[in-house]
């Protein structure tokens, strides 16, 4: 039996609204209890005075690149950067060579990530075969093997037809489809800031094709105010829809791409101020239901090339807590029971994942934070191969101090 107790943290859990010092007793896995005063000295035991202790992050939207794409991430690096960041459950994308988009293939790597992952990797299938998104991939054979989450993330589902019968089966299947919502033959205007109605038509038409066929939405990284309103009246109708938004476009506009260049390059584009304030407002009323970091490694080769034909995405893992710690709870006073909500609670109980809470007979994926440490982001320091972030250099305040999976320390920054 191993045993591990976490001393005299601030517990934060969502889960059960708790807020408080407390410890923390696990054993063999999993929470066996959350007490003012625990004994047990048997225990390997963790002072954590000052600190927070909070169910580890969840993160529903991030790429990996393995197979295919092992010179940007692997999953021993990818994981390795999101155990740095406090995530101990991530959703692997489906854009690697090959595609997941048969039973044979998600299992090859499914394999790959039981042997090389150091966090809980649930990897998604496409939903049209290769991404092309012109054949639905078979659904029932893969939900069949275990999936639970289809996307073709990177493309929009230009066919309706196709999205129709896809909803249909994540209806009848109870999966999600996530959507990558940019009409790509709308981007004619500044390629340095695709115009807003790219996602717009996506969403609303994705909105109409949901209301005749059903199913299970989850829409990412919405980044427009916009489609901030178009979901929130989706909600308003009941449909069974959920949505995410990245650290970058709630923290960041698109007047630093002057500064950052390809380093700021990512699809959905930053925006301007009305629609940080937007996206913000709608993640704190609930139509924007979490925040996933979009993690998306590149070599330096993908970035070099002039900005409109250069690489999209940023890094994601290791600044995400720093930033959104500094950004939302230091500078504009959000709580951190609501950070931890989106963060963590909100995305684990949506798409059904494991960790999320603290509740005793729970998984133990703990974060361990210090709130009030001042350092400054170093992309040469990241576990991740990817160096491509606009936060290389920035002052923050706040690190994830350890991270556990499964009763497992899995990352140790405490020295």
């Amino acid at each position: 039996m191993s045993s591990l107790l976490l001393k005299g943290g601030w517990v934060i859990d969502p889960a059960q609204q708790l807020d408080g010092i407390r410890d923390v007793f696990v054993v063999d896995g999993r929470i066996e209890a959350v007490d003012s005063t625990i004994i047990q000295p048997e225990a390997q035991q963790i002072d954590c005075s000052g600190l927070w202790v909070v169910p580890g992050f969840i993160d529903v939207h991030c790429h990996l690149r393995e197979p295919g794409g092992e010179h940007k991430e692997t999953i021993a690096t990818g994981t390795a950067s999101a155990a740095r960041g406090g995530f101990t459950t991530v959703v692997a994308m489906a854009n690697v060579i090959p595609t997941p988009d048969n039973v044979n293939t998600y299992n090859r790597i499914r394999k790959l990530i039981a042997e090389n992952a150091v966090v809980n990797v649930i990897q998604a299938a496409s939903v049209t075969k290769d991404l092309r998104g012109r054949d639905l991939c078979d659904m029932a054979s893969l939900a069949a093997a275990g999936v639970t989450i289809f996307t073709d993330d990177g493309h929009f589902i230009d066919r309706a037809s196709i999205l129709y019968q896809a909803l249909r089966m994540s209806e009848n299947l109870d999966v999600i489809v996530a959507l990558h919502e940019e009409e790509s033959t709308l981007r004619l205007y500044d390629p340095m800031a695709y115009d807003p109605l790219n996602e717009t038509v996506a969403i609303a038409r994705d909105l109409e094709v949901m209301r005749v066929a059903g199913g299970n939405v989850h829409f990412q990284h919405i980044s427009t105010a916009r489609g901030v309103d178009l979901i929130r009246k989706g909600k308003k109708e009941r449909l069974n829809i959920t949505a995410e938004v990245c650290p970058h476009h709630i923290t960041l506009t698109k007047d630093i791409i002057s500064k950052f260049g390809t380093h700021a390059k990512m699809a959905p584009p930053l925006r301007n101020e009305e629609d940080v304030a937007e996206l913000l407002k709608g993640l704190d009323d609930g139509t924007i239901d979490m925040i996933a970091t979009d993690h998306a490694p590149h070599s330096a080769d993908d970035k070099l090339p002039p900005f409109d034909t250069a690489a999209n995405g940023i890094v994601g893992f290791e600044t995400a807590l720093p930033v959104l710690l500094t950004k939302l709870i230091h500078e504009q006073g959000y709580k951190p029971m609501w950070l931890i909500d989106k963060m963590s609670s909100k995305p684990g109980q949506i798409f059904g994942l494991p960790g999320g809470n603290l509740s005793p007979g729970a998984i133990a994926d703990i974060c361990v934070i210090d709130p009030n440490q001042e350092h400054t982001i170093d992309r040469n320091q990241f576990a991740s191969k990817g160096r491509n972030t606009p936060y290389h250099k920035m002052a923050v305040k706040g690190i994830v101090k350890l991270t556990i999976v499964n009763g497992q320390i899995v990352f140790d920054g405490r020295t």
